[in-house]
């Protein structure tokens, strides 16, 4: 029964997933979701109470999603070298966004909406960076203590503030403007010349 629960809502959240990537948060029905899924709107109510809450949920599992890239934990006991910390994370980030454009799509969406003025929206975009921000930061303060990321009078915060920045030009413009392989050029620059000397290339 709790397998069937996990599949079931499994597959009211892809459904949404793919509505709210294609058509945004305002042009997705519950009438697409219940086709696309096949179950009754009472079905999908009884594990949703609402679009807004089947939406919220997508996306905090997106957040989530990159949050685990940025924050695994490598096999090695020793404390990564802040290049190739910086540089694996955001090349993992880059491929994941490259290969699942529904994943681009929706933030775009959010961030579209956002702009528009939409209060709700506004307020689940900070929700979102706030809690990225903070659980990032968390793993940046144990990993690197002290003064060891702040450079050119940058704090680990304003680090981590410029990484969630990066992140969101990615998402508009990865595989659009911007290549893969032009990306992660871009990212290896920058990193590199954040931390001194540019990284040799594989």
């Amino acid at each position: 029964m709790a397998e069937d629960s996990r599949n079931a809502r499994k597959t009211i959240l892809d459904a949404a997933r793919e509505g709210f990537a294609l058509k945004g948060y305002y042009g997705t029905s519950m009438d697409f979701i219940v086709k696309k899924t096949g179950l009754s709107k009472g079905a999908i109510y009884w594990y949703f109470p609402g679009k807004w809450e089947m939406y919220t949920a997508v996306l905090s599992e997106e957040s989530e999603r990159i949050k685990g890239i940025v924050l695994a934990a490598e096999t090695t006991p020793a404390l990564p070298q802040p290049t190739e910390f910086f540089m694996t994370r955001g090349e993992r980030i880059i491929d994941m966004l490259a290969d699942d454009p529904l994943c681009r799509l929706l933030f775009v969406h959010l961030m579209l909406e956002a702009m528009r003025g939409r209060e709700e929206m506004i307020d689940f975009v900070t929700s979102l960076r706030g809690s990225i921000t903070e659980d990032v930061l968390a793993v940046f303060e144990r990993l690197f203590p002290g003064n060891s990321l702040q450079i050119h009078a940058l704090s680990h915060r304003d680090l981590v503030s410029m990484f969630v920045s990066i992140l969101h030009g990615l998402i508009l413009n990865l595989e659009l403007t911007v290549s893969r392989e032009d990306a992660k050029k871009s990212w290896r620059f920058l990193v590199g010349s954040i931390w001194g000397g540019i990284p040799h290339e594989s």
